[in-house]
């Protein structure tokens, strides 16, 4: 049996892993290949894994925490794809805030699975944050959560430099001097991940050309700072209703995407990602923000108006998880007042990460 390809994806949160993700598996599927797609999560109520289901794309989730602290999970869906699927390329997307992936997921794999895979690991960052981040500029979040960003881009074979379509060409310049001198021991990649052309480039890379199934040479971490800067971000996942008399649904959920995202700033908690799934019945949408911008003026656009919507809420900010909670209440209160909606909210988590604690770790 020939090696499976799996193309372990990590970065930090709001950096486009998924976005990429799905354009790369709809260019394999074009090449008749076999691919599967891991999702991972801290919580059980996951944005990403029903927008790929809804791609109908074969797809396993492991939630509830880190793939480094779920190991055993992982290993079973891996499993699960390529027995049940037939894969021969998986895509693991790992949570956003998680790092130390060489020695806690690759080197595990290839130690006690020997010979059966090949792994790359593309660590994507948004291009703006990493300007600002090497700039040395005020950083978007804590020192903590900084740690986690830079020991994610130090274990990267690939760095996928992610949304420099949202970059003017002096700002890309700056971009690639800057991350030449910190990274230039690594292949780098400039990617807009909702080109077609773009994302065939380093989907050709990581399945065609990298291949390695050997043990990783991993970082130093220090657990401690790691797990603090986990525990600086709030997680809360929650589905909503909302039901309108005079079939304004879409405006009202978009009225209150607009007013979560806006409390958040206002106040000035730096947003991990916020994540919404909108669903009608007949179409699932998937809007997000991070902690750079958004153009609230593109938030569901050309979309038939209906009288009720399901929306999945996935947010994770650097704030208390009793304020994140208290904004999200806020906001749907505003929303019921102004838009004239009903809201009913249920399945509702909120929580900080817990102490990060591999199941192994293999330093290589």
């Amino acid at each position: 049996m020939s090696r499976v390809k799996l193309c372990l994806v990590g970065g930090f949160l709001g950096s486009g892993k998924t976005t990429a993700i799905a354009e790369a598996a709809k260019y394999l599927f074009n090449a008749k290949k076999k691919v599967g797609v891991i999702t991972n999560d801290q919580g059980t109520q996951q944005v990403d894994s029903l927008f790929i289901k809804s791609l109908n794309i074969p797809s396993e989730e492991v939630s509830g925490g880190c793939f480094c602290c779920n190991y055993e999970d992982l290993q079973e869906s891996i499993h699960n794809l390529i027995f049940g699927n037939n894969s021969d390329i998986i895509f693991a997307e790992s949570v956003g805030s998680c790092t130390d992936l060489a020695a806690t997921v690759i080197n595990p794999l290839l130690s006690f699975n020997a010979g059966k895979y090949e792994i790359v690991l593309s660590v994507f960052a948004d291009a703006r944050l990493l300007i600002q981040f090497l700039k040395s500029e005020k950083h978007v979040f804590y020192d903590n959560v900084n740690y986690i960003y830079e020991k994610q881009l130090e274990e990267a074979d690939i760095i996928v430099v992610n949304k420099i379509d949202l970059l003017n060409d002096a700002q890309l310049a700056l971009a690639k001097k800057l991350i030449a001198n910190e990274y230039g021991d690594k292949i780098i990649l400039y990617q807009n991940s909702l080109s077609e052309e773009s994302v065939t480039h380093w989907t050709q890379l990581i399945t065609n050309n990298f291949h390695n199934a050997s043990l990783r040479s991993a970082p130093e971490i220090d657990y401690d700072i790691y797990g603090a800067g986990e525990a600086e971000l709030a997680w809360l996942d929650e589905e909503i209703g909302i039901v309108t008399k005079d079939k304004s649904a879409v405006a009202s959920a978009r009225f209150l995407m607009n007013t979560i995202y806006t409390k958040l700033t206002d106040h000035g908690y730096s947003i991990g990602h916020l994540k919404f799934l909108m669903d009608d019945g007949n179409e699932q949408r998937k809007i997000s923000f991070n902690a750079i911008a958004a153009d609230l003026n593109d938030i569901v656009t050309n979309r038939p108006e209906t009288d009720r919507i399901i929306l999945l809420i996935n947010a994770r900010v650097q704030v208390s998880p009793s304020l994140l909670q208290k904004i999200i209440a806020d906001a749907v209160i505003e929303t019921e007042l102004s838009a004239h909606c009903k809201i009913i909210e249920y399945n509702l988590s909120v929580f900080k990460p817990g102490y990060p604690r591999p199941t192994h770790r293999i330093a290589g």
